[in-house]
């Protein structure tokens, strides 16, 4: 009765083998069979989730009054070309100050000394390193600098803001010395601080040695970079309201009392319709420089003029320019889907994707042919809303205007296909293990039968012979 038991038993084990083994064959298989799928589809596309997107609002149809990627072709609005601006500058740039597009340039990156443009810079740093409620002592160093100034006197204090008002309205060369050394220490580190920051903003051709532009052999900066630099202070409304400003009272000096008000001299800013922002220069090495800003219905331009016998002139021809032959053209609204983007092992095959700011360009008046494009990241299911999801790249006629980050617009989850190749895969590993033990088992039990049978065999010897 005991050996029928045992071959029963080893029966059901056997048989029980036999079904694990299957199991994991026709698992395996499944494996494989997905595994083989997806490579040849490079995409698994499988989708039974009742989330996803409804293809037809991202399929090419206008969202937003935008179609990526694609051709958009504006009509002429106007009857005639407009002509060049007749300038003599040496170097001159007209930018849109909210995509950075470049719609003039006459020797753009040719370096040059750029002199109290300078100041630009040394006003994005005194604002980034300085509260404007903060007190600046002047050094005898400052209090010394040479002409154009707002007479410092050593040991006097004055706010950061009255300081960067006389910079940017009297262009007070002393001033600038003054926030130098506050912030760095000496000027020298200062210049090491601007060149440092003109990196960061992406000018490529700047080089400073002083915070006030005086010159100095190695000090030069382009039309181009200025009008980065200019780009980039408009985002503080500190200097907005500097090189907007007409008159300003230095109110906060705590001993030159004299020298309270400071003007600007720059006709541009008086003079021009919409002129709302201005810095000019002069020194005799680099001739009358200036970058100006000018706003008409909403729209922002910005233009350098560097080596000029009449800055204002120069740049008031350049702005008629722009605004009479370019205008906006809006193609799509910030946060508003309008393109989808390919994902991989997705519940959709896309994910629609939405720009983080306006994406408008600038296009002649007499018509153009606007091109888009995405340049995608590599993307994996799941996706979450806001995820970076690729750059959205717009030319005008063939030359690159404006990029745009694109964020996804939506949740993406994994598909049905990728779900059971991973519970595939899970259960593939859990069965593995299992026989692995199961086997593991056996062969521990049999080891120590033999081992037992080897102990006892001397016992029952014994036995016997007792």
């Amino acid at each position: 009765m005991a050996k029928l038991l045992q071959v029963s038993d080893g029966s059901r084990g056997n048989v029980l083998r036999r079904i694990l083994w299957v199991s994991a064959s026709i698992l395996l298989g499944l494996l494989a069979a997905i595994n083989l799928w997806a490579a040849d589809s490079g995409v698994i596309v499988l989708r039974l989730d009742e989330s996803q997107p409804n293809a037809e609002r991202f399929d090419g149809a206008p969202i937003g009054g935008f179609i990526a990627p694609g051709v958009i072709e504006v009509p002429s609005s106007a009857h005639r070309e407009m002509p060049k601006p007749n300038v003599k500058a040496a170097s001159v740039v007209l930018m849109d100050v909210q995509s950075g597009q470049v719609l003039y340039a006459k020797n753009p990156h040719v370096r040059r000394p750029n002199a109290s443009t300078t100041k630009i810079m040394t006003a994005i740093l005194l604002i980034e390193n300085c509260k404007m409620t903060e007190k600046i002592k002047a050094s005898k160093k400052a209090c010394e600098t040479p002409y154009t100034s707002i007479h410092l006197k050593p040991g006097e204090e004055i706010l950061a803001r009255d300081l960067l008002m006389g910079m940017m309205v009297r262009s007070a060369n002393d001033a600038a010395v003054a926030a130098a050394e506050h912030i760095a220490g000496s000027t020298a580190k200062f210049a090491a601080m601007m060149n440092r920051k003109a990196r960061e903003i992406g000018c490529k051709n700047t080089h400073f040695i002083t915070p006030n532009g005086l010159y100095a052999k190695g000090h030069y900066s382009t039309a181009y970079d200025l009008c980065l630099m200019a780009r980039y202070a408009f985002r503080y409304p500190e200097f907005n309201e500097a090189v907007s400003t007409r008159k300003y009272f230095l109110n906060s000096r705590t001993i030159n009392k004299k020298d309270l008000a400071v003007f600007t001299r720059c006709k541009f800013l008086k003079d021009y319709p919409g002129a709302d922002g201005a810095k000019s220069g002069y020194v005799k090495q680099a001739g009358y420089c200036l970058v100006g800003s000018a706003t008409r219905d909403g729209w922002r331009l910005i233009c350098a003029v560097l080596k000029s016998d009449n800055a204002g002139r120069d740049t008031a021809a350049v702005m008629d320019y722009g605004f009479a032959k370019f205008q906006p053209y809006l193609l799509a609204r910030a946060n508003t889907p309008c393109a989808a983007v390919d994902i991989k092992g997705g519940s959709s095959a896309t994910v629609a994707a939405a720009p983080v700011d306006d994406v408008r360009v600038i296009v002649p008046k007499t018509g153009a042919r606007i091109t888009t494009r995405i340049e995608p990241a590599s993307l994996e299911a799941p996706i979450r809303k806001g995820t970076k999801v690729g750059t959205l790249v717009a030319s005008v006629n063939g030359s690159p205007a404006v990029r745009v980050e694109m964020r996804a617009a939506e949740d993406v989850g994994i598909s049905f296909a990728r779900k059971a190749y991973w519970w595939t895969k899970t259960g593939g590993i859990i069965i593995a293990v299992a026989l692995i033990g199961r086997r593991y088992g056996a062969a521990s039990a049999k080891s120590a039968g033999r081992r037992r049978r080897r102990v006892a065999a001397p016992l029952r010897s014994f036995d016997r012979f007792r």
